[in-house]
């Protein structure tokens, strides 16, 4: 059975951030493409939550590349998962707080 997905505040933010980036700069089909590759992925995930790999920083938060540029960190809880961040791969990665 797939679990319930929630989406942190982070998350939310860095997600709209980065459709926000994409609408400025890119083309409507590359926003729609973003967007149903992370839908993809979340049906994946909710599905099979430890298909992805562990994080080095942090025990128990796995890493789903969604595109070369865009990852999406994300815990798994007793019920549900929960999306922490989306991240620009191309950032420092000390920065990155989840």
């Amino acid at each position: 059975m797939a679990k319930q997905i929630s989406w942190s505040p982070d998350a939310k933010r860095d997600y709209l951030l980065i459709l926000d980036y994409l609408n400025t700069r890119w083309s409507q089909r590359e926003v729609l493409n973003f967007i149903n590759r992370t839908e993809e992925l979340l049906r994946l995930i909710a599905s099979n939550p430890l298909l992805f790999v562990s994080s080095e920083k942090k025990p128990g938060v796995h890493r789903c590349v969604i595109v070369n540029q865009v990852s999406l960190f994300y815990r798994v809880q007793h019920e549900t998962i929960e999306l922490l961040r989306f991240w620009d791969n191309r950032m420092d990665p000390t920065k990155l707080d989840y």
